[in-house]
């Protein structure tokens, strides 16, 4: 008697492209640990173009900023520097998603200053595309801040406490987000975002392949204004999603057509969203697979 009679050989492929995807992030991440910078490198694809934002910027008033690398020379340059400061001990995840094209995680890091103790480890988000053969195509990573420290300003005096409350207050936001973008409504996704909201998201305007970085509300408004007067939207269909108190992950896919075309197409996006002290996005960090 069948009871769950899924395709047998749609089963068998997609769970080869997900343990695809995590082996090839667990490759890289035991190159970092390792720490060699050579064969560091030799865990990413061949060719660019990449996506890396592995240099964060947390500055004293709130504000923040994640400087994208797209190049295989910055990248190894931003290894170097890293790198030579302080040496990776473990990663232990706590959150996994295994995608079919990523490898998401909340994790625990654990490092070790150059010359100092290890520390007692720091949560972080990463998210590692990968291409269908051998090698991560970027790393988008962000370390855990404390809501209170992201945005300028205070803190809304109603602001909730409980961890619960804060989680289904960001699925709220983000249900926000998601029909925003369904509708093509500008201004209504910039009101779930923070006035200093930084964005790292795949250039779907220009076609680069890469991440374009947004600073901003402007920046948010100039890419996906352009987004929404180059595609016709027709739907955004939530496959994943993960809300802890401090953040949202999710993927979704999107289908849509030029404008004036009728022939639609479609592209899965993966991306996390961290909250500022007045719940709304405050980095905004992911990447999305080829229009077809």
């Amino acid at each position: 008697m069948n009871t769950i009679d899924i395709d047998p050989e749609l089963l068998h492929r997609s769970a080869d492209v997900a343990l695809h995807a995590a082996a090839e992030t667990y490759v890289h991440i035991d190159a970092e640990i390792d720490g060699r910078i050579p064969q560091l490198m030799d865990t990413l694809v061949a060719d660019g173009p990449y996506a890396y934002t592995i240099q964060p910027e947390i500055n004293a008033d709130g504000t923040v900023r994640s400087p994208i690398l797209t190049t295989r020379e910055g990248i190894h340059d931003a290894y170097v520097v890293i790198r030579g400061a302080s040496a990776l001990l473990s990663v232990e995840p706590l959150v996994e998603i295994r995608g079919m094209w990523y490898t998401f995680q909340e994790g625990l890091s654990v490092g070790q200053p150059k010359g100092g103790q290890p520390t007692g480890g720091t949560m972080t988000l990463a998210i590692f595309p990968v291409s269908s053969g051998k090698g991560i195509t970027g790393e988008l990573v962000w370390p855990y801040v404390p809501r209170a420290m992201l945005g300028r300003g205070e803190a809304p005096h109603d602001a909730p406490t409980d961890s619960v409350r804060i989680r289904r207050d960001v699925i709220a936001l983000h249900d926000r987000y998601l029909d925003a973008l369904r509708s093509g409504d500008v201004d209504s996704m910039l009101e779930t975002l923070n006035d200093d909201v930084q964005g790292a998201v795949r250039d779907y305007v220009s076609d680069t392949g890469t991440l374009i970085e947004l600073r901003g509300k402007d920046g948010h408004r100039a890419f996906y204004g352009a987004l929404f007067e180059k595609y016709e939207i027709r739907a955004v269909e939530l496959l994943d999603r993960v809300a802890q108190d401090w953040y949202v992950f999710a993927e979704f896919r999107v289908t849509a057509s030029l404008h004036g075309a009728d022939a639609p197409i479609a592209f899965h996006i993966a991306e996390y969203a961290v909250t500022a002290k007045d719940g709304r996005f405050m980095v905004h960090i992911g990447h999305g697979t080829d229009p077809t």
